[in-house]
């Protein structure tokens, strides 16, 4: 049987309060909590890649995102 481990993050997400809630927009910061390493973040990218770092070989996890481009108003 293959040994389980959780890892936990705290993603910290700053969206200003007179703007549209885009991707482009966003800023904030991602904290694994175990090792106490941070980083500032400005897209959703950088997140998915401060977690991969943190998890091990590509080999023993599978993370997909699927990135949409903004809708545009007419």
């Amino acid at each position: 049987m293959c040994a389980r481990r959780v890892e936990s993050f705290l993603l910290r997400i700053v969206v200003p309060g007179d703007e549209a809630l885009t991707p482009e927009r966003w800023r904030g910061r991602i904290q694994h909590i175990a090792s106490g390493s941070e980083q500032q973040i400005d897209e959703l990218a950088q997140a998915v890649a401060f977690i991969s770092t943190h998890l091990g070989p590509p080999s023993e996890f599978v993370l997909e995102l699927d990135h949409r481009p903004p809708v545009q108003s007419p």
